[in-house]
């Protein structure tokens, strides 16, 4: 099992040992890794480049800096500040913003505004018509997840595990809901998700709570894992992945722990799997996509947890959240490509590579066009014939 990079207090005390025992130099973690060798169809799909453009990278490989869209533009943002909206048909810039300081969380986009979080502990909000400045609010701690902006809300994780929800019109802070975080955890942490009248959010703890819209205060709790083991780092079920909402199912995974189904309404658990989910999580009519530590691809049943497939090619790789595109699945991997997957059988049926960087966004489709950003700050719109 591969870990991720985890808190600060074990990075230093990581670092302080490779020092004393003369370790040797760690590759770049922005570096694409080899790719493996996978069979491709003869009658594979053919796969085109609309347009490329280059943005500034991260400044940090477990940043998320991911794509989001308003149906007009595709907005993306880089460590150093910027914050680009890009016609979604060219590619041709329409503004840019730059913020003091690195932004680490984005891109949230809704009700006008494209917000991104900063290492520093800032959300930033700018519209998204024009670029210029809405507000700057103050939260404390380093945002490494994209802002979420709905029902006239701005709801955002931080790294000291709180969830800050503020007004979406003037950034002023509505309330704040803190849960505990362990001695080790995974660096980052998942986005909120709202639904009606209320946002869920995913801890490191392996705990999700469902927190009222106007007080913050919990209408159900739930654990997706327990901690297990004997050690710190056998004890990490941190929830990184976003929970994901379809009607009145709520899917969440964590770290070391497990992928469950559960009822949105009260938290209940109506299935389970022992699935370390790092990733990301998707569904669609009939399943659950989701990507684990080992870089392997599940398609499961979507009302019993059950495996229909499991694409496990491509394992040792890290793979990003998976989205639908067309008829396909699509995703991409800490070698610089994105693939194409057969949703029936989990079969890879193409592959396109971006660039020399990881990809770990989850890629943004709109119109049948995917968006998808290296850690490099490479972004190309991609189309695949049907």
């Amino acid at each position: 099992m591969r870990h991720p990079a985890i808190s600060l207090i074990a990075i230093t005390l990581m670092v302080l040992t490779l020092a004393a025992c003369g370790g040797t130099p760690r590759i770049d973690p922005i570096e694409a890794v080899s790719a493996p060798a996978v069979e491709l169809p003869d009658d594979r799909p053919g796969v085109s480049s609309l347009w490329r453009t280059r943005i500034g990278g991260v400044d940090q490989a477990n940043d998320r800096l991911e794509l989001a869209t308003d149906g007009s533009r595709i907005f993306a943002a880089s460590a150093s500040g910027e914050i680009a909206a890009l016609n979604l048909e060219t590619g041709r810039n329409e503004w840019t913003f730059t913020v003091d300081g690195v932004i680490s969380g984005a891109v949230g986009v809704g009700e006008g505004l494209v917000v991104v979080g900063t290492r520093d502990g800032r959300l930033i909000a700018v519209s998204a018509q024009t670029g210029d400045l809405q507000w700057d609010a103050v939260v404390g701690s380093e945002i490494l997840a994209p802002p979420q902006i709905e029902q006239g809300a701005v709801a955002t994780r931080t790294g000291d595990g709180a969830v800050f929800v503020l007004d979406a019109q003037s950034g002023e802070r509505q309330w704040l809901y803190r849960r505990s975080v362990p001695a080790l955890s995974v660096r980052g942490h998942s986005a909120p998700v709202f639904v009606r009248n209320g946002v869920v959010a995913g801890f490191e703890n392996g705990r999700i709570s469902a927190l009222d819209l106007t007080e913050g205060s919990p209408a159900w709790e739930a654990t997706v894992s327990a901690p297990e083991g004997r050690t710190d780092l056998d004890r990490m079920v941190d929830i990184d992945a976003d929970p994901v909402v379809s009607g009145s199912a709520l899917y969440a995974g964590s770290y070391q722990g497990r992928l469950v189904g559960m009822r949105l309404s009260n938290g209940e658990i109506v299935w389970a799997r022992p699935i370390s989910v790092l990733g990301g999580i998707s569904v669609d009519q009939d399943k659950v996509y989701v990507t684990d530590d080992e870089g392997q691809l599940w398609g499961l049943d979507r009302s019993n947890g059950a495996t229909v497939w499991r694409l496990d090619a491509l394992a040792g790789l890290e793979l990003s959240a998976p989205v639908r595109h067309g008829e396909f699945l699509l995703f991409g991997g800490s070698d610089g490509n994105v693939y194409w997957v057969d949703t029936d059988s989990g079969r890879i049926l193409a592959r396109r590579s971006i660039g020399s960087a990881r990809i770990t966004a989850r890629p943004v489709v709109n119109n049948n066009i995917a968006y998808v950003l290296d850690l490099d700050g490479r972004l190309q719109a991609l189309e695949i014939e049907n």
